[in-house]
């Protein structure tokens, strides 16, 4: 079914008049100039030009709600920072709209058709490299910026460095830290003092008033509601990006744990709410249940000792980042005591002791998330009455998403594993034969032989079999059928997971390579279907290890080359450009076991 057939036309969220329309397709005329790009680059004309009254027009009213429709549809879910029930297209500022639709753009379903999967890609880089600029020049930007201003640079970042090109990708980066300041010049990060939450207005009518405080309505109190929460949950949304960027891609993290002094995000029921009155009614049930918000911070605490968190499956992607977070800022202090040396060392006592603490506190987030799933009520459950598939697939992928990633980064180092793959470039810089030299010493003498490297191994093995011969629950709530049978990261909506399939392949092609060499290169003469058979046997054979001790006693593990392929080929039907620089480092990877040179 296409995404405007399972949402209502009619909606406040989707729905978009003719003439906020026009004004939207005005704005970009008359303010998307492209004076600074040569001649053959320009798309504007292209993006312009022709009847926009008819439907097909990629800046048509009706493309434009589909665009909207694709956000809410195959996105909101992921990073839930848009209050749905009060969204009205009609009263949100157009850079806001803008950015929304350049996600949803990017996220059309095959059900649109190739042509317009295509054109929308295209409409959608072109979107995004003039809207950070705009934003950067509104008045709301100053500090302290409004909530819209925070909502649009978290989806403009996220479209940037996830969906687009690796120009986009580097510009995100390099302005990350600009969305991180703004929000410390205001009070985003630490809540409006004792009104962040105000009480529920419980009480008649005649009393409303004084419950509330002199001249607020019920009205106001909705609102003010709202715009606390949201605020909130745009806080969370740059502390999540800000912490697994830096363990998907490498980067610097710019926060810290002890800067969230907030809350964590209010219950889904909550959350979706469409009036005060079904707030008090979700309110009531989660009270009698014994559910209270508790702080960030006391839930991160509670989940280091192991101990249950009630909250949401945002609130618990917040933990995650937190523990992240923490394994991050850890392994920087490592850094430090091995430049400096010395006392140094000896003053800081066993250097590994977190490891296996925060290890542990990552198998208890996800025993926490499974155990919140199977116990809840339809109320906050994803898989319950209320919710949709897509969203259940979102919560389940993101969780065993953000799981293997976790254990993967805190014993790998993607950049390691990308310049021991024979990457050109890191983090914008040309790697060389020093650079090399120093990784592969690295990868094959200190990182192939450890536990460290097993541990990663065995993570990084199991999260490829559970997208690419997904059995069980994995298999109940695949994103499929995919077009052609298989896992195809083009079709994926969940933002993070092919990349962390990308980063998985790494780590098991370069723990293999590193130990047992090349395998030989049989396997690149054989056709697709022969190379996914192999690929189920491969995984098969060394995902379904229950330790990762397993592994001492293994060999053959070096023998990828199926998987590689399979992936390699997945990767480069995606728009994305860092996908197709990760199918190009498959390429190597082949070479490389087939006894070649890169």
């Amino acid at each position: 079914m296409s995404v405007t057939s399972l949402l209502d036309e009619n909606s406040p969220e989707t729905n978009l008049s003719d003439d906020r329309s026009r004004e939207i397709f005005d704005f970009i005329k008359d303010r998307f100039h492209e004076h600074d790009v040569p001649v053959t680059e320009r798309s504007q004309d292209n993006i312009l030009e022709g009847n926009r009254e008819q439907g097909d027009h990629m800046l048509s009213c009706r493309m434009m709600q589909a665009y909207l429709g694709s956000y809410w549809y195959h996105f909101s879910d992921q990073l839930p920072i848009l209050h749905r029930p009060t969204f009205s297209s009609d009263t949100t500022p157009n850079l806001l709209l803008l950015a929304m639709m350049s996600i949803g753009a990017a996220c059309l379903d095959s059900t649109h058709g190739q042509q317009a999967v295509t054109a929308g890609a295209k409409l959608s880089n072109f979107m995004a490299r003039h809207l950070r600029w705009e934003i950067f020049m509104d008045k709301s930007f100053r500090p302290p910026a409004k909530l819209w201003v925070f909502q649009a640079l978290i989806l403009l970042e996220l479209y940037e460095k996830m969906f687009s090109t690796r120009e986009l990708h580097e510009r995100a980066h390099i302005h990350h830290a600009t969305m991180i300041t703004l929000m410390r010049r205001g009070r985003s990060l630490i809540g409006n003092s004792s009104m962040n939450s105000p009480p529920y207005p419980r009480e008649t009518p005649s009393d409303s008033r004084k419950a509330l405080g002199v001249g607020q309505t019920p009205e106001e109190w909705w609102d003010n509601w709202v715009s606390n929460e949201a605020t909130r949950r745009a806080a969370f949304a740059a502390f999540i990006i800000d912490s697994t960027h830096a363990s998907m891609f490498g980067h610097s993290a710019m926060m810290a744990t002890h800067e969230l002094r907030l809350p964590l995000p209010y219950d889904e029921s909550l959350w979706k709410a469409r009036s005060i009155a079904e707030l008090g009614r979700a309110d009531a049930r989660l009270k009698a249940r014994g559910i209270q918000p508790i702080s960030f911070l006391e839930g991160l605490k509670r989940t280091l000792n192991h101990q249950e968190v009630k909250t949401t499956s945002f609130g618990r992607t917040a933990l995650m980042a937190g523990l992240m977070s923490v394994t991050y800022h850890m392994q920087q202090r490592d850094l430090q005591v091995n430049v400096l040396g010395g006392g140094v060392i000896q003053a800081s006592g066993d250097r590994d002791s977190w490891r296996a603490s925060l290890t542990r506190a990552y198998d208890s987030w996800k025993r926490d998330f499974d155990k919140e799933v199977e116990d809840g009520e339809p109320c906050n459950d994803p898989y319950g009455r209320g919710s949709t598939k897509a969203e259940a697939h979102i919560v389940f992928g993101n969780r065993t998403v953000l799981h293997h990633l976790a254990h993967m980064e805190m014993h790998a180092d993607i950049v390691d594993c990308q310049i021991f793959a024979r990457a050109k470039r890191i983090l914008g810089r040309t790697i060389g034969a020093q650079e090399l030299s120093s990784a592969q010493k690295r990868v094959k003498e200190q990182w192939a032989p450890s536990a460290r490297a097993r541990h990663a191994t065995f993570y990084a093995l199991k999260f490829l079999k559970s997208v690419l011969v997904p059995t069980g629950a994995a298999l109940m709530h695949a994103a499929g059928p995919w077009p052609g049978g298989f896992y195809e990261a083009g079709y994926d909506v969940l933002m993070n997971r092919p990349w962390v399939l990308y980063f998985a392949a790494l780590v098991v092609w370069c723990y293999g390579y590193a130990l047992e060499g090349p395998c030989g290169d049989a396997a690149r003469h054989n056709g697709p279907d022969e190379n996914h058979q192999h690929m189920r046997n491969y995984l098969q054979q060394f995902a379904n290890i229950t330790d990762p001790h397993g592994l001492r006693a293994m060999k053959g593990i070096n023998n990828n080359t199926a998987l590689l392929l399979v992936l390699r080929d997945s990767f480069d039907s995606t728009r994305w450009d860092l996908l197709h620089e990760g199918a190009h480092l498959m390429r190597n990877c082949i070479i490389l076991n087939g006894g070649g040179t890169v």
